[in-house]
């Protein structure tokens, strides 16, 4: 049994939903346990003792929607893309304001309100403007630590947006505090608990 599992959407590669390529950055995070030989010294941390729920599950998701369910893992990725927008080229006409799911655009007196705080970056406003007003923004994704399911389930904390390059030092300070666990029994969420964390990341 392997001491990690990625997981991934299809992302681009398969879903019209999707902002942003998964394969990519799943790829660079596989290198990355094996850089840091995750798999031997877990194994060798826990011994005959390693049970399934050992395994440090980490998830990516190509959109909002999240198919992928990276909310109950250890280590959650969320791809978000936030609307840029022509205002010379938009004519007002509200297609996007009744796409938003997030009721983050509005129209008012022949100016269109974006919201920032309440979007999710999904492309759905983008996706119906018939004139491309409206077009996405460079990729960031929404870092989700600490989900689990098990006897006393519960879901990730959000922590921050990182890139990609953030992506992996993030991931390497989370198996850090893996590894050098005083009990490595104990699961990821829970060594979060005694971990003070900030919207920073750990």
């Amino acid at each position: 049994m392997e001491s990690f599992r990625v997981e991934g959407c299809r992302g681009l590669n398969g879903c019209r939903r999707a902002v942003a390529d998964t394969s990519i950055l799943k790829e660079m995070i596989e290198k990355t346990f094996a850089e840091i030989n995750f798999h031997s010294k877990r194994r060798k941390q826990l011994g005959s003792g390693f049970k399934e729920h050992h395994v440090f599950k980490v998830c990516l998701a190509g959109c909002a929607n999240c198919c992928s369910q990276p909310q109950i893992k250890d280590f959650g990725l969320i791809a978000k893309a936030l609307p840029e927008f022509n205002n010379k080229s938009c004519n007002f006409c509200g297609a996007c304001c009744k796409a938003c799911k997030e009721l983050g655009l509005k129209i008012d007196r022949d100016t269109l309100i974006f919201d920032k705080e309440k979007c999710l970056g999904c492309g759905d406003c983008w996706r119906v403007c018939p004139n491309n007003a409206i077009k996405p923004t460079t990729v960031v994704w929404r870092l989700l630590l600490g989900g689990k399911l098990g006897r006393h389930p519960q879901l990730t904390q959000e922590i921050t947006e990182v890139d990609e390059k953030e992506v992996l030092e993030h991931l390497r300070k989370s198996l850090k505090l893996v590894l050098e666990a005083d009990n490595p029994k104990k699961r990821f969420a829970d060594l979060l608990k005694e971990k003070s964390i900030s919207k920073k990341g750990i």
